[in-house]
């Protein structure tokens, strides 16, 4: 089995809806709309939170339960996704 495993998923800006309604300063949630036979299914809120002192990005692809955001798969990176 190889030591890195590359997901590959790319998805067109056109799927992500900036929910200004709960986003604030450095963290960021995006509505995820299905694309196709590519990307479909329950989570579909993606959290974007900016860490200055490390000068990284933290991602969290999860759903809303009750008003809260519950986050299922967590990664981190050096750079913004949405730039």
């Amino acid at each position: 089995m190889k030591n890195i495993i590359n997901f590959n998923i790319q998805l067109p800006s056109q799927c992500f809806e900036y929910m200004k309604e709960i986003s604030f300063y450095d963290h960021n949630y995006y509505k995820l709309k299905p694309y196709g036979d590519w990307f479909y299914g329950e989570l579909d809120i993606l959290f974007q939170q900016y860490h200055e002192c490390e000068n990284c990005y933290s991602y969290e692809l999860g759903k809303m339960i009750d008003g809260k955001f519950k986050a299922s798969i967590y990664w981190t990176i050096t750079q913004d996704i949405f730039e």
